[in-house]
C-alpha cells in the first residue's frame, strides 16, 4: 500500500506528538548526551555533511556501528520549515529555548514536528560524543571501582535523569530507569533499568554493551540485556529473565 508525501508526514506527525505527551520529560532530552564539538553530521556513515553542531549540544543517540553513530537534536522551526518539512542550507539552528546550537551546511530534511520544535537525524563519528554524557560508560566507571551502593550511584541517577518504575511491578527489586533514545525507537522502551536490593545494586536491564567485572550478563529477547552480580543465585537470575522477557514481548 501506497501513501502521499503529505499522508505520511501527517501520521508521522500524530504519532510523535502522542508520544512526546506520553513520556516523561527526562526522556525529552532535558538531560542525556552531548556533542564533544564543533561536529559535523552527515547524511550517511562516512557522507556529506548535512549541519553542524556547536560543542555541548545535548541530543539522542543509536549504539555505535563500525565507530558511526546516528544521532538526533530538536530545533525550533519558522512557519516556512514547518509547512516544507525541511531546513533550508546555511541557517542557523536554534533550539527550543532560542539558543544557536549550530548551522545547515545543506537542506535537512525535518523527521517529526511537535508545535513549533522539529526533531532531525543524521550520522556523525563516535569522536564527536562527549563520553562525559554518556551513561553506560559512567555506569561502568562506578560500578568498576567496586561500590553498589545506592547512595553512591544517586548523583549518577540524578545526573542522567532516572526516574522510579511504579507500575506494575513484578520484581521484588526497586527499579530505576531512563528511557532508550528516540533514534532507536520512536516509542522506546528502557535503555537502562537499574536494580536495587534495599540500598545495593543487584543488576541492570540494559540495551547497550557493557562489561563489568564481578557481573555476568545474559540476552534477553527484543535486544534487551540483563547484568548481575555473579553471587546471585541461578534460580533468581531465571525468575528475572523470565519476567523481563514476558514484560517486553507484552509491549508495543
Amino acid at each position: 500500500m501506497f501513501y502521499s508525501n503529505g499522508i505520511i508526514k501527517y501520521l508521522a506527525f500524530i504519532i510523535f506528538v502522542f508520544i512526546l505527551k506520553e513520556t516523561p520529560a527526562q526522556s525529552k532530552i532535558e538531560v542525556g548526551e552531548r556533542i564533544n564539538g564543533p561536529a559535523n553530521v552527515r547524511d550517511t556513515v562516512n557522507g556529506n555533511v548535512l549541519f553542524s553542531l556547536n560543542d555541548g549540544v545535548l541530543i539522542e543517540t543509536s549504539p555505535a556501528i563500525n565507530k558511526w553513530v546516528k544521532i538526533g537534536v530538536y530545533v525550533k522551526l519558522t512557519s516556512k520549515q514547518f509547512e516544507a518539512f525541511k531546513l533550508e542550507k546555511n541557517i542557523p539552528l536554534i533550539n527550543k529555548d532560542g539558543k544557536n546550537i549550530g548551522k545547515t551546511i545543506n537542506p535537512v530534511e525535518i523527521s517529526m514536528i511537535e508545535e513549533e520544535v522539529g526533531y532531525i537525524e543524521a550520522y556523525t563519528h563516535q569522536d564527536n560524543l562527549n563520553m562525559a554524557f554518556n551513561p553506560e560508560v559512567q555506569l561502568m566507571k562506578i560500578l568498576a571501582m567496586g561500590n553498589y551502593q545506592k547512595k553512591a550511584l544517586e548523583p549518577y541517577m540524578k545526573k542522567f535523569g532516572f526516574t522510579e518504575y511504579l507500575e506494575n511491578n513484578q520484581l521484588k527489586f526497586t527499579q530505576y530507569f531512563i528511557y532508550e533514545s528516540t533514534v532507536v525507537d520512536f516509542s522506546p522502551l528502557d535503555r537502562i533499568t537499574l536494580l536495587f536490593d534495599k540500598q545495593n545494586l543487584a543488576g541492570f536491564f540494559h540495551t547497550r554493551n557493557m562489561v563489568i567485572k564481578g557481573f555476568k550478563t545474559h540476552e534477553l529477547v527484543r535486544g534487551h540485556k540483563l547484568s548481575v552480580l555473579e553471587t546471585m543465585e541461578n534460580q533468581e537470575v531465571k525468575r528475572l529473565k523470565q519476567k523481563r522477557n514476558a514484560y517486553y514481548n507484552s509491549v508495543d
